[in-house]
């Protein structure tokens, strides 16, 4: 997990929540946890823990596991429009030649062009 967890921002917000409370405290708080890997977690020094541990540390906290993953939806993918999207769908076509898929491909592209052209399109 040490690529996905960002550790800045969990070390962040564990020392924040732990507040004035002692290193032992907390751990004993959270739970199976030592306090020096808590430490280690607050002083951004961590670069692998446990699954166990950080779900732990993401209920003592009360948030997502998925709040400290790193990249997780910071981006929508790229929405695809109706003529890419059918290309895709029979270029995956275990049932097709690659070459008649993409004959069919350009064939309902160009139809989806003119419809839009004669306004047959809904918005």
């Amino acid at each position: 997990m040490a690529s996905e967890i960002d550790f800045v921002k969990l070390g962040a917000a564990v020392k924040a929540r732990r507040g004035d409370k002692g290193l032992r405290e907390a751990a004993e708080e959270i739970g199976d946890i030592s306090p020096s890997t808590l430490s280690r977690i607050e002083g951004k020094r961590a670069t692998d823990i446990s699954m166990s541990t950080y779900l732990q540390l993401c209920d003592w906290l009360e948030v997502s596991p998925e709040t400290f993953i790193q990249g997780y939806l910071e981006e929508a993918p790229p929405e695809l429009d109706i003529p890419d999207t059918i290309e895709l769908q029979l270029r995956a076509s275990k049932e097709l030649e690659p070459q008649t898929a993409q004959m069919l491909a350009e064939m309902f592209k160009a139809a989806y062009r003119e419809a839009k052209k004669r306004g047959d399109m809904k918005e």
